[in-house]
């Protein structure tokens, strides 16, 4: 992911809606397919990205520049996800353990790489789709998920191998 250039997220910080918008444009894109990872729903992904949108606007005064601009934007990202994710799972439960919501059919060309990422924990899925999906360094990761570098580092290295296990599982089964 780049970063907006600089004068731009300087007039969207005063208070500018077109180059806010410019914002909106340049990440929207990113922002959704990070949703969709963390949801695995579509139409949630869709509200999530939104949401993500407002508090950043609402917030972006407070953006200080210590970190990047998109990490900060994947942090609000991640915690409108979680947010949304708890209001599933409690309707769920108010209507009487009935089954979360399950996302649209992803194409087939990617059904194994899917399957083979569902069978990685959330806590090592995250970290993945940060560095691997969406390019950020270890550091940036961090940020986002609000860890030590270490951690985010040993989480990467239980995602890889869980990766690897499930895909050799899945040659395994269709004879390779």
């Amino acid at each position: 992911m780049h970063d907006p250039d600089p004068r731009i997220l300087a007039r969207a910080r005063a208070g500018d809606l077109g180059a806010f918008e410019e914002l909106v444009r340049s990440f929207q894109a990113d922002v959704f397919r990070f949703a969709c990872h963390l949801t695995r729903d579509r139409s949630i992904a869709e509200d999530v990205t939104q949401e993500a949108f407002i508090r950043a606007f609402r917030f972006l005064h407070t953006f200080r520049g210590d970190c990047r601009f998109s990490s900060w934007l994947l942090r609000i990202t991640r915690n409108c996800g979680m947010d949304a994710l708890r209001a599933r799972s409690h309707r769920a439960e108010r209507e009487q353990g009935g089954a979360p919501p399950t996302g649209q059919t992803d194409p087939v060309a990617r059904a194994e790489l899917e399957a083979a990422l569902a069978s990685v924990s959330e806590e090592h899925r995250e970290p993945f789709m940060l560095i691997e999906v969406f390019g950020l360094s270890y550091r940036e990761a961090a940020d986002v998920l609000q860890l030590p570098v270490g951690t985010v580092k040993s989480r990467m290295h239980r995602a890889r191998r869980a990766l690897c296990d499930a895909l050799a599982v899945e040659e395994d089964a269709r004879g390779l």
